[in-house]
């Protein structure tokens, strides 16, 4: 369903609502949630049925009733661990010749196995999608796009997936190589408390050993109408266009770490272009949730995530509004499903519709990440202002 289709019938001009009313078979605003909840609650049930072929949730939830009567029934279920998903085959639901991506993530701050996780072709697809329709927002057929996050070069990466779901409809995807890429990456890190106390001259090509010269001088090159960054990377370039954007930027999309509000209207103001904020996570094959142009949270996807809150240090699924840890359970997936999932992330489900119409649910900003030792209670860490904690290679 196209926007213009979408708006035709009642459906707000949030990128997504179209697309996932295709999905469900809604024709209006009015209808989107109610089908929405009833697709939702039959992937869940597909979700479960599937997990359950894998040996660990075959274990887990044999003594379980998968046959949820409703979604609010999912909190009667075990969650699962980042420490699981180190016995990553225990989950697989596939065969391992129809894994088409292996990604291996280190847990911060722990010392045990690291977490792995599969996605097949079928997987990588839906975040195509969802990667197509989300930066609709932003980027248009015979645009040029830069996707600097960590590893985004690889095969099946997030710069390759973006190339993939944008390179059809006539968008140019283009990512640093990887000299200049490993070059600006010491630089992002020392200059990502920067959040508007930028210093050094627009002729940054001249800046000689400054942190990122030479990923900025690389953006002047090939003068991208839409970058896709991580807050640091963001910050630090900032540092070196510090008083209007990089020559033809108009819109930027935000991901990998949480994006500190004043990094973000500083942004906007100096660059005078769109910034978008973006939160996913590996596990849900990267894309979950993105904002619209009305800042009023991170619309989610609802047909492939279902998100809880839950109290960090007990099991209890908190209210709408109450900031607790992100529980995530994957729909739709088809390698590694995941159920109950605890993210170590604290946000909150935000009430009512968005500002821009939509009646799809939105997750909150990320306030933190719950740190839990043993013998300890959990606690939650804050990222220092302006600065978001290390990104893992996509």
């Amino acid at each position: 369903m196209s926007m213009d289709v979408a708006q035709s019938v009642g459906l707000a001009p949030c990128s997504l609502d179209g697309w996932l009313a295709a999905q469900c078979g809604a024709t209006s605003s009015h209808d989107l949630p109610g089908c929405l909840a009833q697709a939702r609650l039959a992937r869940l049930r597909e979700t479960l049925l599937r997990a359950a072929h894998g040996f660990f949730y075959a274990t887990r939830l044999q003594c379980c009733n998968l046959d949820l009567a409703r979604v609010e029934d999912l909190e009667s279920l075990p969650f699962t661990t980042a420490e699981d998903l180190s016995n990553w085959g225990d989950f697989l639901c596939v065969s391992q010749g129809d894994v088409q991506r292996m990604v291996t993530l280190h847990t911060s701050g722990t010392t045990g196995q690291p977490k792995r996780l599969a996605f097949t072709d079928a997987d990588l697809a839906r975040t195509r999608d969802f990667f197509a329709v989300g930066m609709s927002q932003l980027v248009r057929a015979g645009q040029r796009l830069a996707v600097l996050l960590p590893g985004a070069e690889r095969p099946d990466g997030v710069a390759d997936l973006l190339r993939q779901a944008l390179g059809g409809v006539g968008v140019d995807v283009v990512a640093p190589p990887s000299d200049i890429h490993k070059a600006s990456e010491a630089g992002s890190a020392a200059n990502s408390q920067v959040a508007g106390q930028a210093r050094g001259p627009e002729v940054f090509c001249q800046s000689g050993g400054q942190p990122g010269a030479a990923l900025a001088c690389w953006l002047s090159e090939v003068a991208p109408h839409c970058l896709v960054a991580a807050p640091a990377q963001l910050a630090m370039l900032l540092a070196h266009f510090p008083r209007c954007a990089p020559r033809n930027l108009a819109g930027v999309l935000s991901s990998a770490e949480p994006l500190d509000a004043e990094l973000g209207q500083n942004l906007r103001r100096v660059w005078q272009c769109e910034v978008l904020d973006h939160y996913g996570l590996t596990e849900t094959a990267y894309g979950c949730a993105v904002e619209c142009p009305r800042h009023d949270g991170f619309h989610i996807r609802e047909l492939d995530v279902l998100i809880e809150i839950v109290d960090i240090s007990g099991s209890k699924v908190l209210p709408l509004g109450q900031a607790g840890e992100v529980v995530i359970t994957t729909l739709q997936r088809e390698a590694m499903p995941l159920v109950r999932y605890r993210t170590g992330d604290v946000a909150r489900l935000l009430p009512g519709p968005c500002a821009c119409g939509s009646p799809l649910r939105r997750l909150g900003p990320v306030l933190g990440r719950i740190e839990r030792r043993a013998g300890c209670c959990p606690r939650i860490v804050c990222p220092p202002k302006g600065k978001g904690w290390q990104a893992p290679c996509l």
